[in-house]
């Protein structure tokens, strides 16, 4: 089964290096939420989510960066700030589609490179349009390296 549909977006972080808490959101400047155009049919409908993957632009993994989660939007979700801590208000649970994980281990450390792809998933959703939206968030204190590019990966097919 090879993807229909498959959705690049780099998201470059603040030029910063202040620490992120556990649960907190991993974005660029506010807000921090994330478009993946082009990975549903041009007028939505039901889709299965078969691969994800991240690519992450440094040279190791940060000390305590162990896993993160991608939390998916049938529309664009509140905004919401870089490093602030994750919330689904009441406003966005209409458009909330779950949510998977990636974990960074040993084996996602490629020397100046760090990546982990999922390509067993089996995720099914209902897209409102051609676009995702999504918002990641750590799930462990780590420290960021300042402006870190982080490269997401989506591949689609229709269910």
């Amino acid at each position: 089964m090879s993807p229909r549909y498959i959705s690049r977006v780099a998201v470059t972080r603040p030029a910063d290096t202040t620490a992120y808490a556990a649960l907190d959101v991993l974005g660029a400047a506010s807000p921090a939420v994330i478009e993946f155009p082009n990975v549903a049919p041009s007028g939505g409908g039901p889709i299965i989510i078969v691969a994800a993957a991240l690519l992450v632009e440094v040279n190791a993994i940060p000390s305590g960066m162990a896993s993160v989660r991608l939390h998916l939007y049938s529309s664009a979700p509140a905004a919401i700030a870089d490093n602030a801590a994750f919330d689904l208000p009441a406003g966005d649970r209409a458009k909330y589609l779950g949510a998977f994980t990636l974990t960074l281990n040993a084996n996602s450390d490629l020397g100046a490179t760090l990546f982990v792809e999922d390509d067993m998933m089996r995720k099914q959703i209902v897209a409102a349009s051609s676009s995702l939206f999504a918002i990641a968030q750590t799930l462990a204190a780590f420290t960021p390296a300042s402006g870190t590019v982080k490269n997401w990966e989506l591949r689609t097919i229709e269910a």
